[in-house]
C-alpha cells in the first residue's frame, strides 16, 4: 500500500479543463487557466 506523507496536499482539480495539477500550481499545468485556491483553515483545522 501507498501512503501520502501528511505534508503532501491533495492535488488541484482545473474547473476549466478538469486536469489534476499539484497543490503548489497557481495555473493548470495542460490549459494554463488560473486555479483557485481552497481555503486553508479548513485543511488545518482537524485537530
Amino acid at each position: 500500500m501507498c501512503f501520502r506523507p501528511p505534508s503532501a496536499q491533495k492535488p488541484v482539480k482545473c474547473p476549466q479543463c478538469g486536469a489534476l495539477n499539484p497543490a503548489i500550481s497557481k495555473k493548470c499545468i495542460k490549459c494554463k487557466t488560473e486555479l483557485e485556491k481552497e481555503p486553508e483553515s479548513k485543511a488545518e483545522n482537524k485537530d
